[in-house]
């Protein structure tokens, strides 16, 4: 038989606010076998109804919760809190450098050098360094560039869901595609998933780095992208999923020829 379990109001911190029906006989001074459910909710005890823990990030926010009794029943309802703005940042700053120190140490060990043939490199003027090598540096250097420009960010957030959008941009799939029109037209674009706990749809747009050209969301059809006309250059087809607010970039790629549009995901 599947134990039960139980909301203990008269417990006191440290005390255990959730028991089995085992603890509720022994220590409780009531079997559940042989109470109501009215009964048990007189002597204190009320049935454990679950509630899903809600997603959130730790280095950013923190969990709170009351309990919420309904009848006989009761159950946790939940409240994400803000850290303070400082630690947030703390924390987010110490997770894109250890994210950027890994990154770097994944690129030296795959291309097969060694530390100490690296470091020999290194030391060479830029002209004098074997390709091979320097383009091991190249890679490392990118990862380095975009940390630099994340804590920039970072430290320029106001608010805590600005550094969630920074640290966990949205992920999803858009339906998107050229040439119902013209291979130099945007098709009606939309999201078919889009998934953020800090971000809506209507906060992002579509930018195209060819013709420096700003797609708005539901501008000209809601909830939707239309360029309204051609946006992209023969042979420059590349599209970008942007944060309105700071033109951060979500996801970039480059727009397929599907004039029935087809499904990214980013």
């Amino acid at each position: 038989m599947a134990n039960t379990y139980y909301y203990n109001s008269n417990a006191v911190p440290p005390e255990t606010d959730v028991v089995d029906s085992n603890w509720v006989a022994y220590y409780g001074g009531i079997d559940p076998n042989i109470s109501t459910p009215a009964e048990l909710a007189a002597a204190g005890f009320y049935l454990y109804v679950g509630t899903p823990y809600p997603a959130f990030d730790s280095k950013i926010y923190t969990v709170t919760y009351v309990w919420v009794i309904t009848g006989t029943d009761a159950s946790k309802d939940y409240t994400v809190v803000a850290l303070p703005l400082p630690d947030a940042k703390a924390n987010c700053t110490a997770y894109e450098q250890a994210n950027a120190t890994t990154a770097t140490a994944n690129i030296a060990t795959a291309s097969g050098y060694t530390g100490d043939v690296l470091t020999t490199t290194a030391a060479l003027p830029a002209l004098s360094r074997p390709a091979a090598i320097q383009d091991v540096f190249d890679a490392q250097s990118a990862v380095v560039t975009e940390l630099v420009a994340t804590i920039a960010a970072i430290d320029a957030a106001t608010t805590t869901d600005q550094l969630n959008n920074i640290v966990n941009p949205p992920t999803g799939v858009i339906n998107i595609g050229r040439g119902s029109v013209g291979p130099l037209d945007l098709n009606v674009s939309e999201y078919t998933e889009f998934n953020s706990t800090s971000m809506t749809e209507s906060q992002t747009e579509l930018y195209v780095p060819g013709t420096s050209t700003v797609i708005n969301y539901g501008e000209f059809v809601p909830n939707k992208f239309d360029s309204a006309g051609n946006c992209f250059t023969t042979g420059d087809y590349l599209i970008q999923i942007r944060e309105v607010a700071t033109s951060r970039v979500i996801a970039e790629f480059e727009c397929p020829l599907a004039p029935s549009n087809v499904d990214v995901a980013f």
